[in-house]
């Protein structure tokens, strides 16, 4: 019998009981144990299938890591920071010093979204994907160049190259996108990076890049160590459950290393630092997490498939399904069943981002969707 490991114990330090529920039960099932879905949903409860969060929490160890670091918080954490750093540069296999830290991936969009902005430059990307950059490009003042996404729904790397000129010094390109799950070609990508980085700056958000299973598809932090003009982002929001926790990791030429963060960064706190630790290092849980993520495609691409409904093959942890109907009424009648559902994306009005959750919760989605929709 598998016990079940609440947050709780975490918090009161029970990492005995979880360690001896993993040896016996395996990490799999105790991953899910200690988290249980959410077939019960209420108001204050909700299905959580709006933010592209992993609803599963932070790794055991993680929990362990973040627990453990209340007894050091009150001293500076400055030799954890450079532990962490060096991580970070051997999991990709970069040198150190093109690795930049900061509190989610957030602070190296608006960094970029500043120097562009200092240089009078405008800011080329495709529309819709993730807004951090329009939104702080707009704040700062600097003309956007949006191009939209092609009939496939990918982002349409020629048309950004036809609305190229020469004021564009900041080009974003999140990989996969979001909120439409698809991915640049990886040739086509490297060629593209290869042209334009002369010119500007080329971002690359890869926020899903861990659920991506597609052999079209390849990071570009191999592009940092061959152009000084490239920089790539990642964040623990995701698959690693730091939405709230704050961690992110950006790689780039030393020399956007050291404009963006001087030697090192003081933003992340100790818990997060000890927890991404752990995290980074648990490849199971993180195996067991995209396992899950294919299960709730399966679920809710049968649906739609039964319901003849168009949508995009997903290559991150949610879906963009066409429901026929504006997604905020669908958004409306979900939250009845106390299920949220992302909001609306335009130019595609119609169009639902549904956040996988767990195949349980999926699941009851699919039932309550069918009763007002099939």
């Amino acid at each position: 019998m598998t016990k079940t490991i609440t947050r709780r114990d975490w918090l009161t330090g029970s990492a005995t009981a979880a360690a001896a529920t993993l040896a016996l039960s395996g990490s799999k099932a105790a991953a899910q144990s200690f988290m249980a879905p959410n077939v019960n949903p209420t108001a204050e409860n909700p299905i959580r299938a709006h933010l592209n969060e992993n609803v599963y929490g932070q790794s055991l160890k993680a929990r362990k890591a973040i627990a453990d670091s209340a007894d050091a918080s009150h001293k500076y954490a400055f030799q954890t920071l450079f532990q962490l750093l060096g991580l970070m540069a051997k999991l990709e296999d970069i040198p150190q010093e093109y690795v930049g830290l900061g509190a989610g991936s957030t602070e190296f969009l608006e960094k970029a979204a500043v120097f562009n902005a200092l240089a009078g430059g405008d800011i080329l990307l495709p529309t819709p994907t993730y807004g951090d950059i329009a939104r702080f490009g707009r704040t700062l003042g600097s003309k956007l160049i949006e191009v939209p996404v092609s009939d496939d729904m990918a982002i349409n790397l020629d048309a950004i190259r036809a609305a190229m000129t020469k004021n564009v010094k900041l080009i974003y390109l999140c990989n996969p996108n979001n909120p439409i799950p698809t991915i640049i070609e990886k040739n086509a990508l490297i060629e593209f990076i290869n042209e334009y980085s002369d010119q500007a700056t080329v971002l690359i958000d890869e926020a899903y890049f861990e659920y991506v299973d597609n052999e079209n598809y390849e990071s570009m932090i191999g592009m940092v160590k061959e152009n000084k003009n490239v920089i790539v982002t990642r964040t623990a929001s995701k698959i690693h459950a730091f939405a709230g926790m704050r961690f992110g990791v950006c790689y780039a030429h030393p020399d956007i290393i050291k404009k963006m963060f001087g030697l090192f960064t003081n933003t992340l706190a100790l818990p997060a630092m000890r927890g991404a630790i752990a995290s980074y290092q648990d490849m199971e849980y993180q195996a067991f997490l995209r396992q899950k993520n294919k299960e709730c495609q399966t679920i809710v691409s049968n649906m739609l498939d039964e319901l003849n409904l168009e949508y995009v093959k997903s290559n991150a942890n949610f879906i963009f399904f066409n429901a026929g109907r504006p997604s905020k009424e669908v958004a409306e009648i979900m939250k009845k069943h106390h299920i949220l559902t992302g909001r609306e994306f335009a130019p595609f009005t119609n169009w639902v981002r549904l956040s996988l959750s767990k195949p349980e919760e999926m699941q009851y989605f699919v039932e309550k969707y069918k009763q007002d929709f099939g």
